[in-house]
């Protein structure tokens, strides 16, 4: 109920100005650092994002690079874990990647790490959906909704901090004009809001 209320708030917000969007990063923080005090299964992180895109014709762009993305987690029960994430813009790194549009999103995601939570290296399969703000190359168009399919992994470097990546698949229907499937790989760091105690397992011999 509480990820249901803080969707529709961030929807909101989203669906404003350019600072509003800012505000979105507020949020997620500070909702982050006050929940860390109830059940300490939080997680927040920061990274980079590069989106290649199916449809050059449709958007006008090949890829598209975004920084920041933040995302907060929170793990629930029996390997799955609930994360919520929001794009707040577009950057150039020439002359490697040069963004026709801003690409900015909210995303909303279940992940499930078959058990690993407590490993320094935790695989996990992930699936949801998104809302992807309209690009600037298209006329008239609108936010659209995607669905999201992906895998991605958390390197634990230490009891607090981790690297991770993940890619995801974004499937766009042909209907919708204001947006084309793309594909997604996202780079960058995690931290957890409470000492992790880690457990070695091992995924390929253990039980299923």
């Amino acid at each position: 109920m509480i990820n249901l209320y803080l969707y529709q708030y961030l929807y909101v917000l989203y669906k404003k100005t350019v600072m509003k969007k800012y505000l979105v990063l507020i949020l997620l923080i500070s909702f982050a650092t006050n929940a860390q005090n109830n059940e300490n299964k939080w997680v927040v992180g920061v990274s980079g994002s590069l989106v290649r895109f199916s449809n050059v014709n449709r958007v006008k762009d090949w890829h598209n690079f975004q920084a920041p993305k933040i995302n907060i987690a929170r793990y629930l029960f029996s390997g799955l874990t609930v994360d919520a994430g929001v794009t707040l813009n577009a950057i150039d790194i020439y002359p490697f990647v040069t963004n026709e549009f801003s690409y900015n999103s909210f995303d909303g995601n279940l992940r499930y790490d078959f058990n690993l939570s407590n490993n320094h290296l935790v695989p996990y399969l992930t699936v949801g959906a998104s809302i992807v703000g309209p690009p600037s190359t298209i006329q008239n168009s609108k936010s659209s909704g995607v669905l999201n399919v992906g895998l991605g992994g958390t390197f634990w470097v230490s009891s607090h901090w981790g690297l991770n990546t993940q890619i995801s698949y974004k499937h766009s229907s042909e209907k919708i004009y204001s947006m084309t499937a793309h594909k997604q790989l996202t780079v960058g760091v995690v931290y957890s809001l409470k000492a992790r105690t880690r457990v070695i397992k091992s995924f390929w011999n253990r039980r299923w």
